[in-house]
């Protein structure tokens, strides 16, 4: 498990405060505040964040009133979604959801982070086990579902 930590640069400490929960869980992140190469621009930091997209296996969007605004999260959205990777929100404050955003899980809390963890956990463990959800649903669609069931 690697994340993908989706932001726009105003919410930096919320994706700090993510990237350091995921490091006591013993899982890694990307987070371009950490990475000194980025500088690009165009087509180039296109290139960039579809190679580090590509090094994930899960994205997780902070989403605040400035996110609304960012053209560069719902670019890094699109291309998780495309690759169907494991997706949540994590809502900064009262923030409205544009309609891209609201099928996939919502963390509101640090704690959520752990709770995203173990439900991706247990069922990388199901359909390590068993074949009757991948016959039955799609291996996302069922993390959802667990995630959901913890969260609210």
């Amino acid at each position: 498990m690697k994340f993908f930590i989706s932001h726009k640069q105003e919410d930096a400490s919320t994706a700090l405060l993510i990237e350091h929960e995921l490091e006591l869980l013993g899982i890694p992140a990307y987070l371009d505040v950490l990475d000194n190469t980025v500088t690009q621009s165009g087509q180039e930091m296109t290139e960039h964040i579809k190679k580090k997209i590509n090094d994930c296996t899960d994205i997780i969007v902070i989403m605040s009133r400035l996110t609304l605004a960012s053209q560069w999260v719902p670019f890094e959205v699109g291309i998780a979604a495309q690759r169907d990777l494991p997706t949540a929100t994590f809502l900064r404050s009262d923030v409205p959801l544009p309609e891209f955003l609201e099928y996939w899980p919502r963390l509101k809390y640090s704690s959520d982070i752990k709770k995203y963890v173990e439900a991706k956990r247990q069922v990388d463990l199901e359909y390590s086990h068993s074949y009757q959800y991948a016959s039955a649903t799609n291996k996302t669609d069922r993390f959802y579902t667990v995630l959901k069931r913890k969260l609210y």
